[in-house]
């Protein structure tokens, strides 16, 4: 694929027509029209995006969280996605990127997130990063954190 082409840029509400395409493109019942533009109305909600040609072919969505200490919001990650036609192509490894470069010129410290401890795929993406284990990962899941540094896109 051709990567240069991909553009990888926070969501809006203008956006919404985008996110309701996913219901075809990613899984049946990944948006409602209603709930997805209360969420992109809330400036603490993120959904970032990989778009080729003005499709979204990767995902990250999540929530900024202020903390109590003053210092920089934490950004949780609730589900990161690249469509299965594109995956394997570097695409989830550049959107992280650009999402952490983001992050970083904003008010967000760290990025943490969540994944199925079997889920092969995830968990090399985001050892790759530089993702920290959390040592309280256990069960199925694994904790990941990322301290905000500008990324070069790989």
């Amino acid at each position: 694929q051709d990567t240069m082409r991909v553009q990888f840029r926070r969501l809006t509400e203008a956006d919404l027509p985008k996110i309701m395409r996913m219901n075809q493109d990613f899984r049946q019942g990944f948006a409602d029209p209603e709930a997805t533009q209360r969420f992109l109305q809330n400036p603490a909600n993120w959904f970032f995006a990989a778009l080729w040609e003005e499709t979204v072919i990767g995902f990250a969505y999540g929530y900024a969280l202020p903390r109590l200490n003053g210092s920089k919001n934490m950004l949780y990650l609730h589900e990161v996605g690249v469509a299965q036609r594109y995956q394997r192509q570097g695409i989830g490894m550049q959107m992280m990127c650009a999402l952490q470069n983001i992050c970083a010129k904003s008010n967000i410290g760290k990025i943490f997130l969540f994944t199925d401890s079997r889920n092969a795929p995830a968990n090399a993406l985001y050892r790759k990063l530089g993702g920290e284990v959390s040592p309280s990962s256990g069960g199925n899941d694994t904790a990941y954190f990322f301290p905000i540094q500008l990324s070069e896109i790989q």
